[in-house]
């Protein structure tokens, strides 16, 4: 069999995109056909986020072939992508076409009656995770609604994604996004895996506790975490790392970019940064290569069980 070299990213390490969207036309159009206004989002996303304005995707455009030419063009061997089920299709087919190169989490709404389905569903079609929105889709994640879809997420071996905390979408109820929510789900499945992404966009504090009070939950790195901006401290993305190790080490926080819209693309922009602080940090921590490497692409694969398509 021919051997595949591996990837080595543009910053010179083997990188694994762990937490990043998959939207395309058919994603907008069904925001817009839930009654989402454009313009409100529009208006979000100029002055919340690193994006000038929100470019609606083409109708035509390939979008599985344009993530692989931003995974090619910055080194990167395989990204993590969540699933709406408006796209699921389209993503499946791109899995085929480029078999290694996409992890899939499969959106999970606990109101749907058919939820639990849709995990066993992901699971058999080999996705890695699920992902949950409590404070978009207003549920506690201990209420009795989720337990059934824990109980098959167990089952199919997926790992379980939540976005607690702020959001760009305005309708965040933040009642429901307190990542200390995932504190009894953890205790009660042991063997099930849990990634709060965004280091808990807000409540980083109560991230930290589950580290220490847990040990099956872990954070992702993911997106521009401007939700530093409404701390009470002042915070950069160096000394988020540094607690995050400091609190959980470096085998439970896990890289992602929160990479979503073209022209954007791939946010080549976050991978710099979060690696440059990582690195500034390994004298003081004692830490290696090993350690990073854990960071920007082992400790996704441990979670999931995925095969780049290098390994």
């Amino acid at each position: 069999m021919e051997d595949i070299p591996t990837l080595i990213s543009k910053i010179g390490i083997e990188v694994i995109d762990s937490h990043a969207h998959f939207f395309t036309y058919d994603t907008i159009k069904r925001w817009i056909d839930s009654g989402a206004s454009l313009e409100r989002l529009q208006n979000r996303v100029s002055f919340q986020t690193d994006m000038p304005q929100l470019t609606i995707p083409d109708e035509n455009w390939d979008a599985g072939q344009m993530w692989v030419d931003e995974l090619d063009k910055y080194g990167i061997t395989a990204i993590g992508m969540m699933i709406g089920e408006e796209v699921w299709d389209e993503f499946n087919e791109t899995r085929k076409r480029f078999p290694g190169r996409f992890l899939g989490y499969a959106n999970i709404n606990p109101a749907d009656e058919n939820a639990v389905d849709k995990v066993k569903r992901a699971g058999r079609a080999g996705f890695q995770g699920i992902k949950l929105y409590p404070s978009s889709w207003n549920f506690h994640a201990y209420d009795d609604c989720v337990y059934p879809i824990y109980e098959e997420a167990l089952k199919q071996k997926l790992l379980v994604i939540l976005h607690f905390g702020i959001t760009i979408g305005n309708q965040a109820n933040l009642r429901y996004g307190n990542p200390l929510d995932i504190q009894k789900p953890a205790l009660d499945y042991p063997d099930l895996n849990f990634m709060i992404a965004h280091f808990g966009a807000g409540f980083f504090r109560e991230v930290l506790m589950l580290m220490y009070q847990t040990h099956n939950v872990v954070m992702d790195t993911s997106g521009s975490n401007n939700w530093m901006n409404y701390q009470e401290v002042d915070l950069t993305i160096t000394k988020v790392f540094e607690r995050a190790l400091k609190a959980g080490a470096s085998c439970r926080v896990v890289f992602g970019t929160d990479s979503s819209f073209f022209p954007r693309g791939f946010r080549y922009n976050i991978l710099q940064e979060q690696y440059n602080a990582v690195k500034s940090l390994l004298p003081q921590f004692n830490y290696t290569q090993e350690d990073v490497n854990l960071i920007f692409r082992d400790n996704i694969l441990r979670l999931t069980n995925f095969k780049p398509k290098n390994d």
